[in-house]
């Protein structure tokens, strides 16, 4: 699929894959704000990794909320890929675009790819299962459902790319930083593995984590046991349009532990735990 470049809503020229969804994480990034939370992430963040980037809308909404800070971002797909490396070059000119998948280990992989919807591509792709989900959020949405059949089976035909792996603690080091102030993790269904890739002494230089979990097989409170366990605030929430889908926003922070790190930001522990 070729990129196109064209104007956001706010003003900003970014390159896109595919519009209609590229307006979709505009309305999420920038108009729902849906990375910010009372009281996370703190203020003065210097280091943010963003891993499953996409084309970088969320790298440009944190550059331009934290101006000074190193924007390291991870993004598979080839044609996301491209076009994230353009808009790193305009919008992130000091941030560090990455074609790798950031996973449990260092190597290689086959990656399951949505040409016509690259956001929902990953190494746990289900076409069958993606399919069905998107004609039910179209109709949801007030698509007429002939019509959402269509538009979901168009869009969801699935091909496969080998991309190289990174482990989230190889990022750390090959970038030299001593801390991670907010780590955002999209992916896809491969979240435990990215969370896997952590070594646990690297734990302790992560401030702030805002995740997408799939709540698959016990998923969200196993990831949310394994935070609590390193001494993360966690809060858990769930769009509406959601509800019937299994997929959550994690946000955490951690706590008296980020006093020790050799940073100079200022930090907090804003996100409770919930109920």
């Amino acid at each position: 699929m070729g990129l196109v470049r064209r104007r956001l809503p706010n003003g900003l020229e970014v390159t896109q894959v595919d519009p209609g969804e590229a307006a979709v994480i505009y309305r999420e990034v920038f108009v729902e704000e849906s990375y910010l939370r009372d009281g996370f992430p703190s203020t003065g963040l210097d280091v943010i990794f963003d891993i499953g980037a996409n084309i970088g809308l969320a790298s440009i909404f944190f550059k331009q909320r934290h101006p000074d800070a190193l924007v390291v971002a991870a993004e598979p797909g080839p044609d996301t890929y491209a076009a994230l490396r353009e808009n790193f070059d305009r919008h992130v000119p000091s941030g560090v675009a990455h074609e790798v998948a950031v996973s449990d280990r260092n190597g290689t992989r086959r990656f399951g790819y949505y040409p016509q919807a690259p956001a929902e591509s990953g190494f746990y792709a289900d076409e069958p299962e993606e399919t069905e989900l998107a004609r039910r959020l179209l109709v949801r949405g007030g698509v007429p459902a002939p019509a959402a059949e269509r538009l979901a089976r168009s869009r969801h035909r699935l091909s496969h790319v080998e991309c190289r792996t990174v482990t989230l603690s190889s990022l750390i080091r090959e970038h030299g930083v001593d801390r991670v102030d907010l780590l955002k993790i999209d992916v896809e269904k491969g979240e435990l593995d990215v969370l896997a890739g952590i070594e646990e002494p690297d734990w302790a230089r992560i401030g702030h984590l805002a995740l997408e979990v799939h709540d698959i097989g016990g998923r969200l409170a196993r990831v949310v046991s394994m935070l609590r366990e390193r001494g993360f605030g966690v809060a858990v929430e769930q769009e509406d349009r959601l509800s019937d889908t299994g997929m959550h926003m994690l946000f955490a922070t951690a706590g008296r532990r980020t006093a020790s790190l050799s940073s100079g930001a200022s930090r907090s522990s804003g996100v409770t735990n919930p109920g």
